[in-house]
């Protein structure tokens, strides 16, 4: 069995790659594909995650993606870096450089409290980097998740990340109509309704990720495909005629009402669903709409910038398009307001700009240093102590 398969590769062991000799340490953790491992390269005592793939075509596909990343600068891109591949009996090991924690466990350490707006803007502007580079090369990642974003060294950059497994990173000319991707709460609408994909979908599960630093919690509850559809229409609406029209699933969610006095579509009720599918619907969304979010989050930190929530919530909004024809791209979003902090000049916003340009700091992003060179540390300290 795999399971019994894995026990091959245990802590203390040697794995020989065609760039040095590597010696098993402590396994981080372990995913459908196998597990990943911290291993020590002999001889010049650096660290890398080696990931152990157990099925091989699963590893080749990884590599082949790899290959493919490898075109862009990694670092520049905040994509994790490979450092070489090889086969070890029947598995393939991806050697990579070795990360932090992720930012599951940061949105964990933070007992599911909402993250500061300086925080999330740095987050923000480095996964909507390497998205722009990923649209570039024409790569869709699939699995965009806090678990897939990752601190590079959080005592030299508290803030610095980068996108990590690119196992399920395909070119989205090969996805037919229908592939099921992503995990939910996740998961673009245009997955679960059978819509035509392209890369547009990493965007929105990026702001799925970003509501939810936002709010401390994900913003719907996503025990099914269903719970995730009724969330996003009661925080977003109905998706538009035609999306439904088109869509190959919309009827396992939908009913298209002929007879009615205003023929339309409406969203199943969980009786319904429940009828027709034998699954139970679960919890109800505690969040109606994106404006309640903003006072979520201001309950959490005294010091509010009003601008900054609005263009925040600006910026999501256009993220969290139902129809991925409308949906920002990752270099219009770079160009947003919330990005790049122009609504924050001015004298009464000094102290607020200066903690937002130390998040940025911290994230290692260097750009922002000519344009606002005050220095303060109260709102600094704000978010310091509240994390």
């Amino acid at each position: 069995s795999s399971l019994s398969k894995m026990c091959d590769v245990q802590t203390g062991h040697f794995l020989m790659g065609s760039l040095g000799l590597y010696q098993v340490g402590k396994f981080l953790g372990r995913g459908s594909y196998g597990r990943v491992a911290e291993c020590t390269k002999m001889g010049s005592n650096e660290t890398f995650a080696i990931k152990i793939v157990d099925d091989l075509r699963a590893g080749s596909e990884e590599m082949e993606a790899m290959k493919i990343i490898r075109s862009l600068n990694p670092d520049q891109n905040n994509l994790i870096k490979i450092h070489e591949c090889f086969q070890y009996k029947d598995y393939m090991c991806l050697v990579y450089e070795m990360l932090d924690e992720s930012l599951e466990d940061f949105i964990g350490k933070r007992s599911f409290h909402p993250a500061h707006l300086c925080q999330i803007r740095a987050i923000a502007q480095q996964m909507l980097v390497a998205l722009s580079g990923l649209e570039s090369i024409n790569v869709l990642h699939g699995d965009i998740k806090p678990d897939n974003i990752m601190f590079v060294d959080q005592i030299t950059h508290p803030l610095k990340l980068k996108l990590i497994d690119f196992g399920l990173a395909v070119n989205p000319q090969e996805l037919n109509v229908g592939t099921q991707m992503q995990i939910n709460p996740f998961r673009a609408p245009e997955v679960i309704l059978g819509l035509p994909l392209d890369v547009s979908v990493d965007m929105w599960s990026l702001a799925v990720v970003l509501a939810t630093l936002y709010i401390g919690d994900v913003p719907f509850s996503y025990n099914s495909d269903y719970e995730t559809i009724r969330g996003l229409v009661q925080l977003l609406g109905l998706p538009e005629d035609d999306l439904l029209h088109y869509g190959k699933f919309s009827y396992d969610f939908f009913t298209y009402e002929e007879e009615s006095s205003q023929p339309g579509w409406r969203l199943n009720t969980p009786f319904e669903y429940s009828e027709a599918t034998g699954e139970v619907v679960k919890g109800l969304n505690e969040i109606p709409d994106l404006d309640a979010m903003a006072e979520f989050h201001h309950d959490t930190f005294p010091l509010y910038e009003e601008d900054d929530h609005r263009a925040f919530l600006d910026l999501l909004r256009s993220m969290l398009a139902i129809d991925p024809r409308q949906r920002m791209t990752p270099s219009l979003a770079l160009a947003h307001d919330f990005i790049t902090m122009n609504h924050l000049s001015g004298e009464r916003k000094a102290s607020y700009a200066a903690s937002a340009k130390h998040a940025m700091r911290e994230a290692g992003i260097k750009d922002m240093e000519e344009r606002f060179p005050t220095t303060s540390t109260d709102v600094v300290n704000e978010w310091k102590t509240s994390g």
